[in-house]
């Protein structure tokens, strides 16, 4: 039995074919949704147990069965049942569309083989990318099943983008670094800029003072002001 079969309830005869690519789905991909859409808004178990399901997130009998598997595969749950960071991730606004991207990559690993901004990709482009990695017709419903599946991580993380991972790392890569000093600003650096001169100044030789009173009132008003 391969993976994908081991976590659907799909009917007996679907569970027991065997699927290539190892894909994950469920027949109940609603009830899925409203679990996922209940993981930010719900406290974290130390165990994401059926328990767990029934009680805190609704989700009960066989349409809740495949989906710690589900979770297991895609990366949210250890395989001891325990959320993982990633589950962590999604539980946050800012982490939740990178981790509902990663979420995918884990799990239809396969799917990111063939089209690496699968994410972003429309239901007749995943479906044709489905029926290229399990050998299956279209029609079959068990592509539709898949597809679903994909769709419900693929809600929250369609617009994401990479470059959203670490803009903070960019701005200071863009700050001019000076003395040693990096990320100050050139405005700074040179309002406390500071000159030193040296001044080397050789005397005539005179036994008359006014010669090097001359001297010295000339450096007073030309240099020392």
């Amino acid at each position: 039995m391969s993976d994908a079969a081991a976590v659907t309830a799909a009917p007996e005869k679907a569970a027991r074919r065997k699927i290539p690519g190892g894909l994950p789905y469920t027949t109940s991909h609603g009830v899925l949704k409203r679990v996922m859409d209940k993981i930010p808004t719900s406290e974290k178990p130390s165990v994401f147990n059926t328990d767990f399901l029934a009680t805190v997130m609704g989700a009960t009998g066989g349409a809740a069965r495949p989906i710690p598997p589900i979770l297991k595969t895609v990366g949210f749950l250890s395989q001891s049942g325990a959320p993982t960071e990633l589950y962590s991730q999604f539980q946050t606004d800012a982490g939740r569309a990178g981790a509902a991207v990663q979420a995918l990559k884990n799990g239809f690993a396969e799917i990111f083989r063939r089209n690496q901004y699968a994410h972003r990709a429309d239901r007749p482009a995943l479906t044709d990318i489905v029926v290229a990695v399990t050998g299956l017709p279209k029609t079959d419903s068990v592509v539709g099943y898949m597809v679903n599946t994909f769709q419900v991580f693929q809600q929250y993380g369609k617009d994401f983008r990479e470059d959203q991972a670490q803009p903070d790392k960019d701005k200071e890569l863009e700050q001019p670094v000076r003395d040693g000093v990096p990320g100050t600003p050139v405005e700074t650096l040179q309002k406390s800029l500071a000159l030193a001169y040296n001044i080397n100044i050789i005397l005539p030789e005179s036994t008359n003072v006014e010669v090097y009173n001359a001297i010295f009132r000339s450096l007073k008003g030309n240099l020392l002001t």
